[in-house]
Parts: C-alpha cells; structure tokens; sequence
C-alpha cells in the first residue's frame, strides 16, 4: 500500500512537470506568434514589388500593427472573416493621427498598395512582366477573373476595414485609390500595345473610365481601339454616365407667375366648377 500511494504521488508530479513543460512551450509559441505579427512587412513588400519598379515610399514597415497582415490579406483577394475586418477596422480607429496618415499614404498611388495589386496580375498571368502579348482569349478570361476578385472580395474588404480613415481626409475613397492603382499598374501595361477590338473586355473599360479621374490620354487611346470606337468618342463616355448633381439655386420653378381663377355659379345647381391657368 505504501508503494502505491508512492507510485501514485509520483504520477501526480510527473503530471505536474508535463503540464508545466506543455505551458512553456504555449508560451513560446505565442511569443514567436505575437512577434511574427509585430514584424515589420517590408521584407514581404520588396518581394511583392515590380522588379521594375522603384520600392515605394509609404510602406507598412513604419507602424507595427497587427491589422496590417490583415489588410495585406484583403489586397490579395484573400478571404476575410467579418471578426477579423470588425478588429482591423477598430485597430485603425485607435491608430494616432500619423499613423492613420500613412496608412492613407499607403493605398495611395505611391504607396505599396499598387505594387500588390500588380503581383497579384503576375500570379494570375504566371509571368514577371505584364504585355499585351498576354491578352489572347485565355488571356482575356484571366483579367475577367482578376477583375471580379477586384470589385467582390478586395473593394468591399478594405472599405469595411478603412472606413475609420475618413477623419483625417475627407476625400478618402479607397475604392477609387484602388481602381486607379489597377488602371495604372494593370491595365494601362496590359493594353499598351493593343491594335484590335477587345469586346469581352467592355464593361471592364467603361468602368474604368467612369469611376477613375484623370485617365491618361495614352490609356484612352488604346480603350478607344478595344471598344471599338474613335478616339474622339471616348471624351462623351464619362459624361454620358456621370451622374449630375443639382446646385442649392436650381429650382424647378418657373420665373414666371402664374394665376388660378375659380367659376363657381351657385345659383345653378347642375354648374361645375372649373379653373383657368394664367400666366
């Protein structure tokens, strides 16, 4: 009996010692874990880059935050769960005014944002260099598919996500900053030497003559050429599906006066009333 009560208190220490090891080894892995995500991304930016391209100015290596794997996630067409974007969202509102100011900087057009965006071509394309040659009909299929994880799964992910950053500039509009970086860095290369009506292509194009400003006259040629229509046409598509916004002095009024005169013979029951406009 003694021997096993000795056996068994035995047992209890070494359970003991097992969970205190198992302890330290969660602890270090949440440790290597918390650092991992500390970590700063340029490593990851420079190789996400164009090789032809200088490494951007504003990149994610200035401010350590845990949001950032996150947004690069989302910029990827990466999946994100509604907890992780409600987290993201309240790191960056919690953000001081210089961080969320270069966090801006960052979805700017010089900013890392674009040179993922054009990564994100080269991993569909499977090439390290973007060229109209690419645009043959699975080519086309690719860009379509590009698209659509674009406008579906990185636009609605970073606006759920960057809405914070309207505090300190107003003019803020990630959608627009994202769809230019694509204009820019995607389809501007992609159609560079394009000679022929690309008609599958055409809701792509007109989007991005509507929801982007300044298109460069460049880029506008070549949209012309892939829908099929002059150079000069291409100056009306914008306003043709602008929306126009009313000004506080319009008024649907007219200038002029007009006057209302009632006929009412009550001494006739069998008279209608009637009335006159005048002006």
């Amino acid at each position: 009996m003694i021997f096993g009560k000795k056996a068994s208190l035995g047992n209890v220490f070494y359970d003991v010692q097992c969970v205190e090891q198992e302890k330290k080894k969660s602890r270090s892995i949440l440790r290597q874990l918390s650092q991992l995500s500390r970590r700063s991304i340029d490593s990851l930016s420079s190789t996400l880059s164009s090789p032809r391209t200088p490494s951007p100015r504003a990149t994610f290596s200035d401010y350590p935050n845990p949001c950032e794997l996150i947004l690069l996630s989302a910029l990827q067409a990466h999946v994100i769960s509604g907890d992780d974007m409600r987290n993201c969202a309240t790191e960056i509102q919690s953000l001081t005014l210089s961080e969320k100011q270069k966090l801006v900087n960052f979805f700017k057009s010089d900013g890392d944002a674009a040179g993922i965006l054009e990564n994100n071509a080269f991993k569909a394309f499977n090439c390290s260099n973007l060229t109209s040659d690419l645009l043959n009909e699975e080519g086309s299929d690719l860009l379509e598919q590009l698209w659509l994880k674009l406008n579906n799964l990185v636009i609605p992910s970073l606006q759920s996500m960057c809405f914070p950053l309207n505090e300190i500039d107003a003019s803020f509009d990630v959608q627009t900053l994202i769809l230019t970086a694509f204009r820019d860095r995607v389809l501007a290369k992609l159609l560079q030497d394009v000679d022929q009506e690309l008609p599958q292509l055409k809701s792509i194009l007109l989007t991005i003559l509507v929801e982007t400003d300044e298109v460069p006259m460049t880029l506008k040629t070549k949209i012309d050429i892939c829908l099929g229509k002059s150079p000069s046409s291409s100056n009306n598509v914008k306003s043709r599906y602008q929306k126009k916004t009313r000004s506080k002095t319009d008024s649907c009024l007219s200038s002029k006066r007009k006057s209302v005169s009632w006929i009412d013979d009550m001494q006739d029951p069998n008279s209608r009333k009637s009335s006159t406009f005048c002006s």
